[in-house]
């Protein structure tokens, strides 16, 4: 554990100072904002606004807030920052520097995904909060007197979305170190473009209702195998192999 937090300090100092990390987080707040200012003013502009038998299409126009404001905000985190790192190690050779110290290839492999997942994590958590209440305080209060949380897909945005994208992240962090970066990427690439264009085909013909529990059951389970696969995959992770890729770059 101690070594895993060594790597996950480091790993974190050395991504938070990078102008790529500033530019996701600036991206991220202009997106919250946007969100938040963008629904609340279509909201107003209403003819319908204030009746009482249109609050669950409002309550739908939440879900999607926090449905897809912390997946667009981890999937980012994850093509942006899980591989790149690494690969430069890899060419620098620090990874074999590592791989000579008693720290372990698991150790080296959680503290690198910690380091990406926990800055998208609590950005996208914070995002979500800042615009549900943005929403409810400035257009659902005022209008509807009451104050809206959607339930079910709450729990899929700010749980089964991190689930699923910390398992993606476990894999292509463990598929980098001990095997090709620049193909690790890819299982990243294919859940995230395949659930951008799945979810809404999926709404638009009736086929997903994201604000229901039968969803969130199954995506849950989607983001709880993932994580199966890339912990069946640890046994690749060994010193052998790490070193063995790194002289491959």
């Amino acid at each position: 554990m101690r070594n895993t937090l060594i790597i996950f300090r480091r790993d974190y100092r050395e991504m938070v100072v990078t102008s790529a990390f500033r530019t996701m987080f600036v991206v991220a707040a202009v997106l919250t904002l946007a969100v938040a200012v963008g629904v609340s003013v279509a909201l107003h502009l209403q003819s319908w606004y204030g009746e009482a038998e249109l609050l669950p299409l409002v309550e739908f126009f939440l879900g999607l807030i926090v449905y897809f404001l912390p997946f667009m905000i981890l999937l980012s985190f994850t093509w942006g920052f899980s591989s790149i790192q690494i690969t430069k190690e890899k060419v620098n050779g620090n990874i074999e520097c590592l791989m000579a110290t008693p720290l372990g290839p698991k150790a080296l492999w959680a503290g690198k995904c910690l380091a990406t997942f926990v800055p998208g994590f609590v950005i996208s958590l914070v995002s979500v909060v800042i615009a549900l209440l943005a929403v409810n305080l400035s257009t659902v209060l005022p209008g509807w007197g009451t104050f809206l949380i959607p339930e079910p897909v709450l729990v899929t945005g700010l749980i089964a979305n991190p689930v699923l994208f910390g398992g993606v992240l476990a894999f292509i962090v463990l598929f980098s170190l001990a095997e090709n970066p620049d193909i690790a990427i890819a299982p990243a690439f294919l859940v995230g473009f395949g659930l951008m264009i799945g979810i809404p085909a999926g709404m638009a013909t009736g086929v997903i209702d994201i604000m229901s529990w039968n969803f969130v059951l199954w995506y849950t389970a989607g983001a709880i195998v993932m994580w199966i696969v890339s912990l069946l995959l640890l046994r690749l992770l060994t010193r052998q192999n790490m070193v063995l890729s790194s002289k491959g770059s």
